[in-house]
């Protein structure tokens, strides 16, 4: 007998990007006839699906105070009092559903609640030193400032979180050393029906975020100098680019220069260009900072692909190393690497081969969405 189904409301900040935690949020609401309370919503940037989803942009709160900081945090601390703020009627839901931080704000009035997290706030957190670094005197202490009014609120909503998932153990760690809360690893899945290879062309392949904590630079100049070698090679890049943001474009316009006539960057592309790219490279590069879990992997090896990634973050758990891909720490491995992949083209199939295999068994929708209803199911129960 079917089980009678829940009410569910997702709280999300922005659908403004075609990222993992969008992609992400987009299944769960499919799944369940979900409701997603946002902050924007911008229908040309994030995937079209959710058209057909009942989305709900909540008006953002401006505090005067918070004009003085900078303006990620800005952006930030208000959307985060909006979430803070927000009342959802009681009749319209069982469990909230909240993802990308500060949506967890929305803890405050309404329960119960289970976190799907794809990390606590990396700006006020585990890139907080990155990220003070790049800032003058004057931001250094507006970043200050303002990052701990940011600790403080988050410190009183996080203990009362009914459950909370991480998407990868690197993200279970962070939860633990800065919230001082377990959670529970649940690795989210990729639609392997979407992913095929038809060949293994001369070109790398890296799509993600345009956005300088994705350290295309890495990635390019490792390819720059496998190509002294191999010149008939290219590298291409396709990813999402949120204009609004001065300094995602400027760092577009950096890496455009760096990369110049020796591949092409492709602005957000469709979904269908995306498979076909996947399909045709001879295999993937991934260079971010300490990611949280990281999709690219894992559509890699749907797709019957390597990965070589940056042995640091999610990488570590989705790429066997030499069997699925290749986890390198400095720009020369990445060459060797793309070399070895180069000259033997029956390696890279043997490793995409192992790699779906892999991601299949463990990194499955199926599997996500049963654990996810289970805990949201419990939390209903508990809180009645």
């Amino acid at each position: 007998m079917a089980r009678k189904p829940f009410k569910l409301a997702i709280c999300h900040p922005f659908l403004e990007v075609k990222g993992g935690a969008e992609k992400c949020m987009l299944r769960i609401a499919e799944r369940f006839d979900a409701t997603v309370y946002c902050i924007h919503y911008d229908k040309e940037g994030t995937f079209p699906e959710f058209e057909k989803v009942d989305v709900r942009p909540i008006k953002k709160e401006k505090p005067a105070w918070a004009k003085f900081m900078p303006k990620r945090l800005y952006e930030g601390l208000s959307a985060g009092m909006a979430f803070y703020n927000l009342k959802i009627p009681r009749d319209e839901y069982d469990v909230i559903g909240v993802s990308s931080s500060p949506s967890e704000w929305a803890r405050n009035n309404n329960l119960p609640a289970v976190w799907y997290c794809h990390s606590p706030a990396r700006e006020v957190y585990d890139l907080y030193e990155w990220r003070m670094r790049q800032r003058g005197l004057a931001q250094k202490a507006a970043f200050f400032a303002s990052t701990n009014v940011f600790r403080q609120v988050e410190g009183r909503i996080v203990p009362k979180i009914e459950h909370i998932f991480a998407n990868s153990r690197s993200v279970q760690g962070r939860i633990r050393k800065y919230l001082g809360r377990e959670s529970e690893i649940l690795y989210s899945g990729v639609q392997f029906e979407k992913y095929y290879c038809k060949n293994y062309e001369p070109y790398f392949f890296y799509s993600s975020r345009i956005a300088p904590e994705k350290r295309y630079e890495i990635a390019i100049n490792a390819f720059l100098k496998f190509r002294e070698k191999y010149p008939k090679w290219k590298f291409i890049i396709a990813g999402s680019l949120f204009q609004e943001k001065k300094e995602h474009v400027q760092y577009y316009e950096k890496i455009k220069r760096m990369l110049g006539s020796a591949g092409e960057i492709r602005l957000d592309v469709e979904d269908k260009e995306i498979y076909e790219l996947y399909a045709n490279c001879t295999a993937t590069l991934y260079t971010p900072l300490n990611e949280d879990f990281g999709l690219i992997p894992v559509e890699s090896a749907a797709s019957l692909k390597p990965c070589i990634a940056i042995k640091e973050g999610g990488p570590t758990e989705t790429i066997l190393d030499g069997k699925t891909g290749f986890l390198v720490e400095t720009e020369g491995e990445m060459v060797k690497r793309m070399e070895e992949l180069a000259e033997d083209i029956a390696l890279a199939k043997r490793m995409g081969k192992a790699g779906r295999e892999f991601c299949y068994k463990n990194f499955n929708w199926e599997v996500f969405m049963k654990r996810y209803e289970e805990v949201c199911r419990g939390v209903i129960a508990s809180s009645r």
